[in-house]
């Protein structure tokens, strides 16, 4: 069995996201990936068994980048300073990777394209966000207690925020990222 090279997986997964990025999901082949990424399709194979392994591969790369990584904040600050230092860590995340956050949003509105096991986990929310929407429970400060509401006033407009300026290749300025996590503390919490 052939050896796994680091810079021809690193390929195969920067091509992967360019045509998701340019095509969809549904034109993304492994014929495709391995022409674009410069590898043969039998070297493709090797790394992925089909195309339903790599975006399973590729989302669980994704979302650790975007998501899973974001630190729990200080438990000891306001739960709004927590949930605005979540906020901003998602922000900074989605700035620095839009092909990754392009990509979770497409498999979001496709999760058919995952692996069984992974298509009921497309959801933005990641441990740190869950850790203050329970601190935000347990203080009674929040206007509803249905996280899909939750998310849908703050990592949705956030992820959608960004993914539009990089896709126009417009940067978020600071002042409309303040004012987002404004808006989404009004709609989350209790005054």
């Amino acid at each position: 069995m052939r050896k796994r090279d680091e810079k021809k997986l690193i390929a195969l997964e920067q091509a992967a996201l360019d045509l998701v990025q340019e095509n969809g999901l549904s034109q993304l082949t492994i014929n495709k990936l391995a022409k674009r990424a410069g590898v043969s399709v039998a070297t493709a194979y090797i790394y992925f068994e089909n195309k339903a392994d790599l975006l399973g591969h590729l989302y669980q790369t994704a979302r650790e980048q975007l998501i899973d990584s974001i630190p729990e904040p200080n438990e000891q600050d306001a739960i709004s300073l927590q949930f605005e230092t979540v906020m901003r860590a998602y922000a900074h995340n989605f700035n620095e990777a839009p092909k990754a956050l392009n990509f979770m949003a497409a498999l979001a509105a496709n999760p058919e394209y995952l692996p069984e096991a992974l298509q009921g986990n497309t959801t933005l929310l990641g441990p740190a966000m869950l850790a203050v929407i329970k601190r935000g429970y347990l203080a009674q400060m929040l206007l509803t207690d249905n996280v899909d509401l939750i998310i849908a006033q703050a990592l949705q407009p956030l992820q959608w925020l960004y993914q539009v300026r990089a896709q126009n290749q417009v940067v978020v300025a600071s002042a409309e990222l303040d004012q987002l996590i404004a808006m989404a503390t009004r709609a989350i919490f209790k005054a």
